[in-house]
């Protein structure tokens, strides 16, 4: 094993606690604290309808330059 990578055996309850959730976090497991990480809710689009093509067209659908 490399050097670093075990936790030795005098460590406190706390610090241990804090070092596992330094690395979780690191990881992006969960967050600073411990806590889980927050869903994150994804919009495609705001209130009405979606545009998908922005570039300014003629008549024909011919982009105008």
């Amino acid at each position: 094993m490399s050097e670093g990578e075990l936790v030795p055996a005098d460590m406190s309850a706390n610090d241990l606690r804090e070092e596992v959730n330094l690395r979780t976090s690191r990881a992006g497991h969960t967050t600073r604290a411990g806590g889980r990480i927050p869903l994150r809710i994804m919009v495609t689009s705001g209130w009405g309808a979606t545009k998908l093509n922005v570039w300014p067209r003629d008549e024909h659908g011919n982009l105008i330059q």
